[in-house]
């Protein structure tokens, strides 16, 4: 998607990183649209510049390994939490369904035991690693633990991994955009997501995989979504999830869950801004 930067030194000061991307000089996704505060050119110049950075980082933690002779006995898993929009489908930030939010690095390391080089199409989300993990290491995984052992996968006993990959959002962020609560689903070929109202977004990544054609409403996809959307539910049903777990209040706007005291749950803050409204405005 994206034009590489110049090679450069690993030991690079911080602030240098910023001259390897020439912003006039990357080539940016079909979806992404101009114009967007925060997700021009200059942003993503710094996104990447960002991403070299941790790369270099990954790569003196593993040259550290290797010097205390660690290398061959230590599982590396290297990950993200989200991605960013950058301006795709002129969003910003996370909490979005699309690819460029949803979709981050899966990259194993186990010598002797995962073949270098090797890869899997498998679906692998973060609630997979702990069962994984603890699989790989010989450890029993408990029996309430949610997610999937995939460590047949990584080691190439197994190719097929989990069905789909649920995603939940539980309320609305002003601060990116996101509206309100969604739930949604990533399978091997189709991208799903709804309201708990109705259907949102429906894409055939095989066909679409820029996301550019959504489908929700699209007579000839009728037996996709409605076989999408059930599997959607059974997913929530599986993880406890439920739509009466929303909340409509900007309770992340303005940092209100920690600027206060620790609340362990959305309801207990929103009855403490119940109870002091006028240290927690524009909740109720």
């Amino acid at each position: 998607m994206l034009a590489p930067g110049a090679p450069h030194d690993p030991y690079l000061a911080p602030e240098n990183y910023m001259s390897m991307y020439d912003p006039e000089k990357l080539t940016m996704g079909a979806n992404w649209i101009a114009g967007v505060p925060g997700a021009g050119r200059k942003e993503m110049a710094g996104y990447l510049a960002a991403i070299s950075a941790v790369d270099d980082q990954v790569g003196r933690l593993l040259q550290t390994l290797r010097e205390l002779h660690l290398d061959d006995n230590t599982i590396v898993l290297f990950s993200s939490d989200h991605g960013n929009m950058l301006g795709a489908q002129g969003k910003i930030l996370k909490r979005k369904p699309w690819e460029e939010s949803i979709r981050v690095p899966g990259i194993l390391r186990y010598p002797g035991v995962v073949s270098p080089g090797s890869k899997s199409e498998a679906l692998f989300s973060h609630v997979d690693f702990a069962p994984t993990l603890l699989s790989l290491c010989g450890l029993t995984i408990p029996s309430e633990m949610q997610g999937t052992n995939l460590a047949p996968v990584a080691t190439g006993k197994a190719q097929p991994g989990p069905g789909e990959v649920l995603f939940q959002i539980f309320g609305p962020y002003r601060g990116d955009g996101t509206e309100r609560a969604w739930r949604g689903i990533r399978t091997d070929r189709f991208l799903y997501a709804r309201w708990e109202a109705g259907p949102w977004l429906l894409y055939d990544l095989q066909k679409d995989p820029d996301e550019l054609h959504n489908l929700v409403d699209d007579a000839g996809h009728a037996t996709e979504l409605q076989a999408l959307d059930r599997q959607l539910l059974d997913s929530m049903a599986r993880a406890g999830d439920s739509w009466t777990l929303d909340w409509t209040a900007p309770v992340e706007d303005g940092e209100r869950l920690v600027n206060y005291r620790t609340f362990y749950t959305v309801q207990e803050y929103l009855a403490w801004a119940k109870a002091h409204p006028t240290l927690a405005p524009g909740i109720l």
